[in-house]
């Protein structure tokens, strides 16, 4: 009898260790440990095995492939001074080009591009830093915005192109390109264990270039003309981390300087689409959609603004067109066809009403401007008595 009640002893002590034992260490994180020069960390971030704590939870979390942006920094952190970092300069009309660097200025990458963002993360996950959507939030203390690449098109084109390109983008050179054209740098950073690479963008404003034959160097007890065809100065600041689908935003001001992306026109875009979406039944060319067209029609994003799409039916839009004599197209499902962007014009034209028959001359006009005639003036308050 005491043989099986120490049995049993056993294994509920069994049982209970491996309830309190930790969880196991990322796979990821052990290869990188076991190689001979990985780093010691003097600031050990929070151990991946940890959980995060609820409050660093994004209110995007009902995305389940946003990127953890803690464990990212766990992941990345092992393996800082082990990183491949390739370069790139990218102009004011989004052009991308390579460019080299000295061997000397490898370790200077990590401090100027990633060692901020990595600080920022890991303090933010000890205050309990929440991650939100950019469309929907204010730059604000304790909050970290995000938003898919998709939607910054700029971004997106850039990163493709890196990364189809490769090899083939032409390198940056001071004989055939200018650097006062130079809107942005990027760094991008890769290592075996990484599950993808990662890019870093900072903007390079002009005035922090120093024109070769504008600029003066102090050299030992003088001046002497600068001898490099440029300089740039490297502000070791966070700005935009772009991991995966995800684009994370440290700075707004630059972010949105560097990329031309304004979240207040992107929500109201994407909110008219889905109105849009929901009232009218439309068909696209192959390759196209109505937020496609969009990105390219800031104009017509500023009227769809002033419109109330629930009040006209597509059938009396369609019968309006017919009646003007500009006949929407229809599919066999009775669709309305939108082929091209004049197409795209012409239905929100009719949506806003821009058409304008003469009954004197028979012809049709669009009215880039309209004031109602039968319009009720506002009736003026009297003047306040002395």
């Amino acid at each position: 009898m005491a043989a099986e009640e120490a049995e049993a002893k056993s294994v509920v002590e069994e049982v209970e260790a491996s309830d309190t034992a930790e969880a196991p260490v990322d796979a990821e994180l052990l290869a990188a440990a076991a190689e001979p020069e990985a780093p010691v960390l003097t600031n050990p971030v929070v151990p991946t095995e940890a959980p995060v704590p609820q409050s660093a939870v994004p209110s995007t979390a009902a995305d389940n492939n946003l990127t953890d942006i803690f464990q990212w920094a766990n992941n990345v952190e092992a393996v800082r001074d082990l990183l491949e970092v390739e370069l790139y300069l990218v102009d004011k009309h989004y052009g991308v080009y390579t460019a080299m660097y000295d061997a000397g200025l490898k370790r200077d990458m990590a401090a100027y591009f990633l060692k901020g963002i990595l600080k920022d993360v890991n303090a933010g996950a000890a205050r309990g830093m929440s991650v939100r959507d950019f469309e929907l939030a204010e730059d604000e203390e304790g909050v970290l915005q995000h938003t898919r690449l998709p939607r910054v098109e700029h971004a997106a084109d850039v990163i493709a192109n890196i990364e189809e390109a490769g090899a083939d983008i032409e390198p940056f050179s001071a004989t055939n390109h200018e650097f006062k054209n130079i809107k942005c740098m990027i760094a991008r950073f890769n290592h075996k264990n990484l599950k993808k690479p990662f890019y870093i963008v900072k903007l390079v404003p002009q005035s922090q270039v120093l024109k070769g034959d504008s600029a003066w160097m102090f050299s030992g007890r003088g001046f002497e003309p600068f001898s490099a065809d440029a300089g740039l100065k490297v502000t070791p600041d966070s700005q935009v981390l772009i991991a995966g689908d995800d684009v994370f935003i440290f700075n707004q001001a630059k972010f949105e300087k560097i990329f031309n992306y304004n979240a207040k026109w992107a929500s109201i875009a994407h909110q008219k689409v889905a109105e849009i979406e929901a009232n009218y039944n439309l068909s696209f060319a192959d390759g196209l959609d109505l937020q496609t067209l969009l990105k390219k029609k800031k104009s017509l994003v500023k009227k769809l603004q002033k419109i109330d799409l629930t009040e006209i039916k597509q059938d009396a839009l369609v019968d309006h067109s017919d009646e003007l004599g500009l006949e929407l197209m229809l599919d066999d499902l009775g669709a309305i066809i939108i082929m091209d962007a004049k197409d795209l014009d012409k239905f929100v034209n009719l949506l806003n009403d821009d058409y304008v028959s003469s009954k004197l001359t028979g012809k049709v006009y669009e009215a880039k401007s309209k004031k109602p005639l039968n319009e009720e003036k506002p009736q003026k308050l009297p003047a306040p008595k002395e």
